[in-house]
């Protein structure tokens, strides 16, 4: 990521950064504040099953690697809420601020990284998008299920230790960045966005990339025996990719060997073997030229990323179990899934609906104008030879999005919020082009972003209702001396973490987040159709 030639150098007498830093960090809590005081508003069972693991740290001493019910999506978040329960005590506004201190830590790493990158004037406009983000934005940056904010931050981390790193080769930043990727991996794959981004971004900016992409591709330097084997997992990588392609393209179909029938039905699985054993086929290249005199100068920092990245993911590695969904998806698939997707999933994405699909009262017109500002951006990026990182993550994004299957309804938004550490930048690099041209006209389209954004989060604001059902439950199970009962997903553990655990209400649907509960219930002779409350509980 090469700087651009109008970007500020940096010198001893640049202004310091802790005020900016600060005032970034008021705005932010100041525009989150009036939604944070209403927590409850927009508090569901997947947060409160977190809240709970954190008071169990507490109160049970569990110390959990991944989400309850799951292999997959690391909960660091979980031990930052018990510190803060063990001083203020659990609560729905606790269990969001340490969601939104990491948000705060985002933005303000963000600010420093984009500043690097391009100048001041860009990182605070990206800035202002970033903080006046669509109510989508607003909701993951409260939600105590962290994973879309731990991402952002470790993926500001890593850009910047490995910016770091370009201009002072120090080992320690890229084992910082490298053991930045390796938390963002047990966090959620969400990393990959940041991953993929950064390797298109590194072949792009290689000189005379394709000597050297041809000559990393014939193993020039290795010995003989290593380079066959890199060019067998090379093989077997493009072997796998290729045919996972073929069954996006037809749907999926079998192939027989003798007696044998091979089903290949499922690209996203293809894929991922393919993408697995890339990895490999790097670290073979990698420790095949280090092995090769006259490469020891290079070993630190080689030994440096792996150490990082093993310091990382380390709390996946030491649980010694991971095991991610794979979704499915074919052209057909996505052929059914495109009007959802351009008609619920992308307003939800940029603000025209609320995140429960809900069309929010503004100018339907604001797209039109996003399209533009990025489409001027795209081409500076072209005329001025800017950064090109955060422009190839925003269309990484979307492409991953697709390829991974991760379409399922219109809640799958959720899997597009990290292009926030993207769109904001890139938006800011369109209105500074349209500065170049027009002072006016930037000014204009500047204004018109803003105020459209901020009339997002109030038009949000004004439609979140206060939860009634929660607390009848709640009264009404207490009334009757219960103390457990069954209910949906999306009400069970909701209503078990408000209620401190005096009750306990296990879903009868969904996941089984924590079977204790479910057995605690079921050792109570509680049933669907015997338990108190029922009219509450079941409608």
């Amino acid at each position: 990521m090469a700087r651009p030639v109008e970007a500020r150098e940096r010198g001893t007498e640049e202004p310091r950064l802790l005020l900016p830093l600060l005032l970034i960090a008021a705005l932010t809590v100041t525009v989150r504040l009036p939604f944070l005081l209403h927590a409850d508003r927009f508090f569901d069972s997947d947060e409160a099953v977190e809240g709970l693991m954190a008071r169990h740290v507490l109160q049970q001493h569990e110390y959990p690697v991944f989400l309850w019910g799951q292999l997959y999506k690391g909960v660091p978040e979980v031990y930052l809420a018990s510190a803060l329960f063990s001083v203020t005590g659990d609560g729905v506004v606790a269990l969001k601020a340490v969601t939104l201190a990491c948000f705060v830590l985002f933005v303000c790493l963000q600010f420093v990284l984009i500043e690097t990158l391009f100048s001041r004037s860009i990182a605070w406009v990206s800035t202002a998008f970033v903080i006046l983000g669509p109510p989508s934005l607003v909701l993951w940056s409260l939600s105590g299920n962290a994973e879309v904010v731990m991402t952002l931050v470790a993926g500001a981390v890593a850009t910047l230790a490995l910016e770091n790193w370009k201009r002072s080769r120090s080992v320690l930043a890229l084992a910082i960045a490298a053991a930045a990727i390796g938390f963002g991996l047990w966090v959620q794959q969400y990393i990959i966005y940041y991953v993929v981004a950064l390797a298109i971004v590194a072949i792009q900016t290689l000189p005379d990339r394709r000597a050297q992409l041809r000559a990393l591709i014939a193993a020039d330097g290795l010995p003989p025996w290593l380079g066959v084997c890199t060019h067998i997992l090379l093989a077997i990588a493009a072997a796998y990719i290729t045919l996972g392609a073929v069954a996006f393209a037809t749907g999926g179909f079998d192939i027989n060997v003798g007696r044998i029938v091979i089903g290949l039905r499922s690209p996203q699985k293809l894929w991922r073997i393919g993408a697995a054993i890339l990895p490999l086929y790097g670290l073979t290249q990698v420790v095949g030229r280090l092995a090769q005199p006259g490469r020891r100068v290079r070993r630190p920092a080689a030994l440096a990323a792996l150490a990082g990245f093993l310091v990382g993911y380390s709390p996946a590695l030491l649980h010694a179990r991971v095991s991610a969904p794979i979704a499915r998806m074919d052209i057909y698939g996505l052929k059914a899934a495109g009007a959802p997707i351009v008609q619920q999933v992308l307003p939800i994405v940029i603000g025209l609906r609320s995140p429960t699909t809900e069309w929010l009262s503004v100018p339907r017109w604001f797209a039109v104008v996003i399209v533009a500002v990025v489409a001027v951006s795209y081409a500076a990026l072209r005329a001025r030879r800017l950064p090109p990182f955060f422009h190839v993550f925003l269309m990484v994004v979307p492409v991953l999005f697709i390829a991974s299957g991760s379409f399922i309804d219109a809640q799958s938004y959720r899997y597009l919020m990290p292009m926030y550490a993207a769109l904001p930048v890139v938006l800011a690099v369109g209105v500074d082009q349209i500065r170049q041209w027009h002072t006016a006209a930037a000014v204009s389209v500047l204004g018109v972003l803003l105020i459209v954004s901020a009339a997002e989060q109030v038009a949000w604001y004004q439609r979140l209702a206060p939860d009634a059902r929660s607390p009848a439950v709640i009264a009404c199970l207490s009334q009757q001396g219960a103390r457990g009962a069954l209910a949906d997903y999306w009400l069970s553990y909701k209503v078990t973490f408000l209620a401190h655990e005096r009750l306990i209400v296990a879903p009868y649907n969904g996941v089984d987040r924590y079977p204790p509960y479910t057995a605690f219930v079921k050792s109570l002779g509680v049933s669907l159709d015997n338990q108190p409350c029922r009219s509450l509980l079941l409608e």
